[in-house]
């Protein structure tokens, strides 16, 4: 692999899943609307875009070891937002109103690319899914859009590469490690005797 567009995530879970496919079964499709299928559905922590494919191997072992340092959360996917504005919408996210969960995670993941030298997009993170992207020149006539409610639990760590298939985008994972349970398991009970 020569060049690679690549990015950190977390995937969604089944449960995640089928609360945003219930969520996007009651939108009111267009036509120009584009949805993303749900195979390509992430919470995007540090989009690095171009890297080279040699750095591959360096940066599945920066995510293993922020992996094994980093607890799993919950965030809440409570709203759907057209992006950049409701003026000018080009995508429609399911958002969640707090990303403070997930900032450990993010920060650990960028401090470590910055250690690494591999540059990255250092937008404040807005935690959302994007659902559907507008075609080009679309105008949408009705803006509305049901509500949404979807809680994730964010305990994998994901490497994906963004790649085109017959002109559509599959972001496929490349490496991913679950991390830390926020609660360890309970130990075994153990009967005593005399």
């Amino acid at each position: 692999m020569a060049v690679a567009r690549l990015f950190f995530g977390v995937p969604l879970q089944a449960q995640a899943t089928l609360a945003l496919e219930a969520v996007c079964a009651r939108l009111n499709m267009q036509p120009g609307w584009r949805p993303l299928g749900a195979r390509n559905w992430h919470i995007t922590l540090s989009f690095l875009g171009e890297v080279d494919g040699r750095s591959i191997n360096s940066l599945i072992e920066l995510g293993e070891r922020v992996a094994q340092q980093s607890e799993a959360v919950s965030i809440s996917l409570d709203s759907l937002q057209w992006w950049p504005s409701a003026e000018r919408p080009r995508l429609l996210a399911a958002v969640a109103d707090q990303s403070s969960a997930l900032q450990p995670l993010r920060k650990l993941l960028n401090s470590s690319l910055r250690e690494l030298g591999i540059a990255f997009d250092g937008k404040p993170l807005r935690a959302h899914v994007t659902l559907l992207r507008l075609e080009r020149g679309i105008f949408v006539s009705d803006l509305n859009v049901p509500a949404c409610s979807a809680n994730v639990a964010a305990d994998t760590l994901a490497l994906y590469v963004s790649e085109k298939n017959h002109g559509e985008k599959i972001y496929r994972p490349l490496w991913q490690s679950e991390l830390k349970p926020k609660f360890p398991p309970n130990p075994p009970l153990i009967k005593g005797g005399n």
